[in-house]
């Protein structure tokens, strides 16, 4: 007959290793959800920077498609600058459109961080030094949008109606228009030349200032680049 005391004592015994194994069994389940959500965490990030990636590579694509359309027309404007007189300026066409009408215009390919951004997950990724120059991406961009802003306004506001009041169009334009097999006269205008070299060169200053600016937005998309690369 075993005694009282001893029985109780064992019953507790058994009863805390019981509890002990119950606790422990919980703590390996939290443990393994735990595992699970962030392995499903890590995952999500790394297709969000994966997405973010391709947008980089788009929007560096964009940025040197107009870059080179900026420097085309500092080149044309460059030399319209440099015209003397009226008579100068005869045979031009191409240089006055791609100078004086055309310029640079560059939309960045970011939908994936403007997604993050507001939504508020962008704070969620780990990667500190991703998350500083992604801002100073977004940054740069909003600059970049002021300086292109001004550059559309002087251009609609002061270049478009000199252009279309001083020159003859047709047969500059004919082929951006469909117009090829229509004939279109050429017409003699008088330029003043002094505002048409001031016109130039007042835009030419705004497409150096750009130039600037996309040099900076290059920059900004290494550092993102470079980023994604450190935290990976």
């Amino acid at each position: 007959m075993s005694e009282p005391g001893r029985t109780g004592r064992n019953l507790v015994g058994r009863m805390g290793a019981e509890l002990s194994v119950i606790v422990l069994g919980v703590l390996i389940a939290l443990w393994a959800d735990g595992w699970v959500e962030e392995r499903a965490e890590r995952r999500i990030e790394a297709n969000r920077v994966e997405a973010l990636g391709d947008n980089v590579a788009a929007t560096r694509a964009r940025l040197q498609e107009a870059i080179e359309e900026a420097r085309d027309s500092q080149e044309a404007l460059a030399t319209i600058a440099g015209w003397e007189t009226a008579a100068a300026a005869t045979g031009r066409d191409n240089v006055i459109v791609e100078g004086l009408l055309f310029g640079p215009l560059f939309t960045p390919e970011i939908n994936v961080y403007d997604d993050l951004k507001n939504s508020g997950d962008l704070a969620l990724l780990r990667n500190t030094r991703l998350r500083q120059a992604l801002a100073k991406m977004d940054a740069t961009f909003d600059q970049l949008h002021l300086h292109q802003e001004d550059l559309v306004s002087v251009q609609q506001l002061t270049l478009d109606p000199f252009v279309i009041r001083e020159f003859a169009l047709g047969p500059a334009l004919a082929r951006f228009v469909g117009l090829e097999d229509v004939p279109l006269d050429p017409v003699d205008t008088t330029v003043d030349t002094r505002e048409l070299r001031n016109l130039a060169l007042f835009k030419l200053d705004l497409v150096v200032q750009l130039l600037d600016m996309y040099d900076e937005a290059v920059d900004a998309l290494r550092e993102v680049e470079a980023a994604m690369q450190d935290g990976s």
